[in-house]
């Protein structure tokens, strides 16, 4: 075998699995997320990071594929969930915004699909403290796991992961502003 065929070989085999990857990105359904769309006061309050000081606010926008070599964003509608309760669902073009009481909480998030692989995501929670006047946006970034090569059966043995990073406010912009649709009024200052 000659370093040309090696090379050959080795082009074939790249081919084959960003070939495998586009497929498998296809396969996956999902449904829109029903939303609440914020009125114009939330929307404007949203939109220009007002906050009381006896409150917080938490920006939730869909985040990353990790690892991606294309820092593409991924598209899932999304429920958030806020001490293992969901508070709301999104989708991609949407910023989920949420006044909160100060104090210690548990987020994550999870995608609204009906695709095998997407069903067994597990969260990584974050356990953050909000505090009065602060502003938060956090973005949920999706791991493929090992069904980023192997698929299905990849899946098995690791599955998808889902994860909460600390964002920016430039990550809200050209959002559509939704509330939280289900949100214990002992959590959500709403």
């Amino acid at each position: 075998m000659t370093i040309d065929t090696c090379k050959l070989d080795l082009k074939m085999y790249i081919k084959s699995i960003f070939y495998f990857l586009s497929v498998i990105m296809l396969v996956g359904c999902t449904t829109p997320a029903v939303v609440s769309k914020a009125d114009a006061n939330f929307e404007n309050r949203a939109k220009s990071f007002q906050v009381e000081p006896t409150k917080s606010k938490v920006y939730f926008v869909n985040g990353n594929i990790v690892p991606s070599m294309f820092n593409s964003a991924h598209a899932y509608p999304s429920d958030f969930l806020i001490n293992d309760t969901v508070i709301g669902s999104m989708n991609k073009d949407n910023v989920l915004v949420v006044d909160l009481m100060p104090g210690s909480y548990e987020f994550h998030w999870m995608p609204r699909s009906t695709d095998l692989i997407d069903k067994k995501s597990v969260p990584k929670k974050a356990n953050l403290q909000v505090n009065g006047g602060q502003i938060l946006v956090m973005r949920g970034d999706y791991s493929l796991g090992g069904a980023a090569y192997f698929g299905l059966i990849g899946s098995m043995v690791s599955p998808p992961t889902t994860s909460i990073v600390i964002g920016t406010k430039d990550d809200i912009k050209n959002k559509i502003v939704v509330s939280p649709q289900n949100c214990n009024p002992s959590i959500c200052a709403n």
